[in-house]
């Protein structure tokens, strides 16, 4: 069974996770996928607020998502990232829409993180 949750806590992040959490083990779910907003790594604030809410919902998988189509950009973002979180894998986006493969190689190269998967269009 797949259940989605629309909470509205004031936009409060960690709430609506931890909520989302609490909900999932009261009902025996075996996952919880938690999607949070994109963002830059220049952003403190929302840097501070991820850090955040992973220390609440002290999650099994850490996974970096990133749209392959960024380029070489794409490698500051995940060094930023890496550092701020302990990210568990890297999942790429739009692979198809990258001939030369560069963005995978540098994450992969920064990070020290598997890439866990690959996404088309």
């Amino acid at each position: 069974m797949l259940t989605f949750s629309l909470q509205r806590y004031k936009k409060i992040p960690v709430t609506i996770a931890s909520n989302a959490l609490k909900h999932a083990q009261l009902q025996f779910y075996d996952v919880l996928l938690v999607d949070t907003a994109g963002r830059l790594h220049v952003d403190e604030g929302m840097m501070e607020e991820i850090q955040l809410l992973h220390k609440a919902i002290n999650p099994v998988e850490t996974l970096f998502v990133v749209d392959a189509m960024t380029g070489q950009d794409a490698a500051n973002t995940a060094k930023a990232f890496n550092e701020a979180l302990p990210l568990t894998g890297v999942v790429l986006t739009k692979v198809d829409g990258d001939a030369r493969g560069g963005a995978a190689l540098s994450i992969r190269h920064i990070t020290g993180k598997p890439i866990k998967f690959l996404g088309v269009w």
